[in-house]
């Protein structure tokens, strides 16, 4: 068994809008791992009741919609018992100039307030400190800093132990932030399981992946993407899944990607 008996749950989306939300489960203990959009919300919560219908801690790995949107809907429908939600995000105002667009500082502000009005609490990842929660160790390896004028590199990137392998989580982490993880953590990125970057494409570069290691990848990815089909076929669009692909070939990784159907790995 791959986690020693734990489970772990990843979401596909609803709709054709690319997004990542994960649940890892096991002896009675639950995490959240980002939640996806509004329309994935409704399957992530019936997931998590089945569960038991708490989530001792709700990890986000950055601020776009379609990691934390499922999040503020789960808040506001209040069915869940949520321990916590850990996360560290730039400065909205930062946030505003670099997405320039409205809806998205509107996304961080509504999750906030869904946070304020459950009276869930907030915990900020402190880089390199260890969060318990249960069996599930969770170490922060970056602290949600800005980094250039874009959103995707200030992902927090988490490092998981289940017990059995261990999980990294980059989020849509790009090369922009590498150096600086790598210099800071280079034995802890070391990892048997890896979510894949931003979906798989234009995330960090194949270098970062061959330290890593990686014996099995998820990807937060729906068809489209995987074959990088802007609506001509395979390989038509502008997307760089198939060179990511390319790359996870010759490390000789197993490869979860998200399907129609919820990906349950254990």
């Amino acid at each position: 068994m791959l986690f020693g008996g734990d489970q772990l749950y990843m979401f596909p989306p609803v709709t054709s809008v690319q997004c990542m939300g994960f649940l890892l489960a096991g002896a009675g203990d639950v995490i959240g791992i980002d939640c996806g959009t509004a329309h994935e919300a409704e399957e992530v919560e019936r997931v998590a009741l089945s569960l038991g219908g708490k989530v001792d801690c709700w990890f986000l790995t950055h601020a776009h919609f379609d990691h934390i949107e499922g999040l503020t809907e789960i808040l506001r429908r209040g069915k869940l018992k949520i321990g916590g939600v850990c996360y560290a995000f730039p400065p909205i105002d930062y946030i505003a100039r670099v997405e320039r667009n409205e809806g998205r500082r509107e996304c961080v502000t509504d999750l906030e307030r869904a946070i304020g009005q459950s009276g869930v609490p907030r915990i900020r990842p402190q880089k390199g400190k260890r969060i318990s929660v249960g069996h599930f160790s969770v170490l922060p390896l970056s602290d949600g800093s800005a980094v250039g004028e874009t959103l995707n590199p200030s992902s927090v990137v988490y490092r998981v132990e289940t017990r059995g392998d261990s999980v990294l989580f980059l989020g849509d982490m790009d090369f922009r932030a590498e150096e600086k993880i790598l210099r800071e953590f280079p034995e802890e990125l070391r990892c048997p399981v890896v979510q894949m970057a931003h979906h798989g494409q234009n995330g960090v570069s194949e270098a970062f992946y061959r330290h890593i290691r990686p014996k099995v990848c998820l990807w937060p990815t729906p068809d489209w993407l995987w074959n990088n089909d802007a609506g001509g076929g395979y390989g038509t669009g502008p997307f760089a899944t198939l060179e990511t692909r390319a790359w996870m070939e010759k490390l000789g990784t197993v490869n979860y990607r998200a399907g129609k159907e919820i990906t349950v790995v254990g």
